[in-house]
C-alpha cells in the first residue's frame, strides 16, 4: 500500500515548430547563426520561464532542438520536456502539473483543441503582448487570488477595453528575464529578409506573425523592461570545461574554486553530487576536470554597467580524472 508521502516521476512532451520567413526571401534554406543563436536559447528562456510562473517548483523544463527545412523559410522543430514528481492523491488533493502542451498554450505558441478547456482563460502572452502595443498599464483588477485566477489588465489610452489575462500571463509581461527571451526570440526578423515568425504543430500552421504584430510584441517587451522595478542579472547557461584548482574534502561544501580558462572562478556545486563523489573516490586533486552546463549571471545596473559575475553547476556532463590510473574511468560522470 503507497504512504501518503510516495511519489511518482512523471513526464510531459510536446513538440511545435517556429518557421522565420518572408515573401522576398532567396530559397537558400540559411540563416546567420548570430540571428539564430539568441533565438533558439530565447524560446528555452521563456518556456522555463513560464513554466516556473504556472507549475512553480514543481516540474522543470527542458527544450530540445532539431532543424529542417522548407522553401524560402527556415524551420525549427522544438520538443518541450516537461518533468516533475507527482505525489500520489491523497484524500489531501494537490496542485495539479499544468503540462507541456498548457505551458505553449499560454505563451501563444500552440492554441488549445477546439472545444479542449484552455490552458488559461484570456488572452494568451504573445496576444497579450501585441495588444499591449508597448503602452503602459493604467492599473490592473486581480479578480481571482488563486494561481488559476485572472487579471483584469487596464492600458493607458484604451481603459474602456481591458484585456483579461491569466495571472501566470500577466507576471510573464512583467518578468524581466521572459521579456528579454521574447525580444530575443524575434531577433531574426528584419534580417535576410526575413519578416514573419510561423507557429507550427505537427508541420500545420498554428499562428503567423507578422511584421506589424511583431513591432507591437518588441515595443511591450522594450517599454516592459524599461518599466521594470528591479534589473535582475543577465544569466546564460553554457557548456563549459572546469578544473579543480583547489581541492575540497568537505561533502557539505557549497562552492568550489575552479579555473575557467585563464580565470579562477568560485562556482555553486549545491545542484550536482560533486562533493559526494570525491569524497567516495577518496577526495579531490588539483586538475581534476569536469564538463558542465555552467550558469553565468551578470549583474547589471540601471546604466546598464555590469558587475562581478557568479557562478553555477547545474548540471555535470563528464569527470575526467587528472589522474586515470588513480581515480577511475575517463568517462565517469558524477551526477546527482
Amino acid at each position: 500500500m503507497m504512504s501518503d508521502l510516495e511519489t511518482v516521476e512523471k513526464m510531459s512532451r510536446q513538440t511545435f515548430s517556429i518557421a522565420y520567413s518572408g515573401i522576398d526571401r532567396s530559397d537558400d534554406h540559411s540563416i546567420d547563426v548570430e540571428a539564430l543563436a539568441p533565438a533558439l536559447l530565447a524560446f528555452g528562456k521563456l518556456i522555463r520561464e513560464s513554466n516556473s510562473e504556472i507549475n512553480g517548483k514543481n516540474a522543470t523544463a527542458k527544450v530540445l532542438v532539431v532543424s529542417d527545412f522548407e522553401h524560402k523559410c527556415f524551420n525549427i522543430n522544438f520538443e518541450v520536456v516537461l518533468g516533475y514528481l507527482e505525489q500520489i492523491k491523497t484524500l489531501l488533493g494537490d496542485d495539479p502539473i499544468a503540462t507541456a502542451k498548457k505551458i505553449l498554450e499560454m505563451i501563444g505558441i500552440l492554441k488549445p483543441e477546439t472545444g479542449a478547456v484552455a490552458a488559461t482563460a484570456g488572452v494568451s502572452y504573445i496576444t497579450y503582448l501585441t495588444l499591449k502595443k508597448g503602452r503602459k498599464v493604467a492599473k490592473t483588477e486581480v479578480l481571482d487570488q488563486t494561481r488559476s485566477g485572472l487579471v483584469k489588465v487596464h492600458i493607458e489610452g484604451d481603459n474602456n477595453n481591458p484585456i483579461t489575462v491569466h495571472n501566470a500571463v500577466y507576471n510573464l509581461s512583467v518578468n524581466p528575464r521572459a521579456l528579454k527571451a521574447t525580444r530575443d526570440a524575434f531577433t531574426p526578423i528584419g534580417q535576410d529578409g526575413f519578416d514573419r515568425v510561423e507557429f507550427r504543430d505537427g508541420g500545420q500552421l498554428i499562428d503567423g506573425i507578422t511584421p506589424d504584430q511583431t513591432q507591437a510584441i518588441l515595443a511591450s517587451c522594450l517599454s516592459g523592461l524599461n518599466e521594470a522595478a528591479d534589473n535582475p542579472p543577465d544569466v546564460q547557461t553554457i557548456p563549459a570545461w572546469l578544473s579543480v584548482y583547489g581541492p575540497v574534502f568537505d561533502a557539505k561544501a557549497e562552492k568550489w574554486r575552479f579555473r575557467f580558462g585563464a580565470d579562477t572562478i568560485y562556482a555553486d556545486i549545491t545542484e550536482t553530487g560533486i562533493a559526494q563523489s570525491a569524497i567516495e573516490r577518496g577526495g579531490s586533486m588539483v586538475n581534476d576536470a569536469y564538463h558542465v552546463m555552467l550558469e553565468i549571471a551578470t549583474p547589471k545596473d540601471a546604466m546598464g554597467r555590469t558587475g562581478k559575475q557568479s557562478y553555477k553547476i547545474v548540471d555535470l556532463i563528464k569527470f575526467v580524472p587528472s589522474d586515470p590510473k588513480a581515480q577511475g574511468s575517463l568517462f565517469d560522470a558524477d551526477k546527482k
